[in-house]
């Protein structure tokens, strides 16, 4: 994957809309989804996780997922 895409605010929640959850991971935050429309795979993250509640969420493009 040459460039990474981050989504995040009103567009990262209309694109979650359209993924499939596959798994959840809490201790490190993060929520895996698939595309099955194009295969894409996509992380829900929380990179500002010090802030309270976790801060802003984000979703971004996976070239794998950590278990492949």
């Amino acid at each position: 994957m040459s460039k990474q895409l981050i989504i995040e605010g009103e567009e990262m929640y209309e694109k979650e809309k359209a993924l499939k959850h596959l798994r959840t991971d809490g201790e490190k935050w993060m929520v895996y989804y698939i595309d099955e429309a194009n295969g894409e795979k996509w992380v829900k993250e929380y990179p500002e996780s010090s802030y309270h509640g976790g801060g802003p969420a984000q979703l971004k493009l996976l070239e794998k997922f950590p278990w492949e």
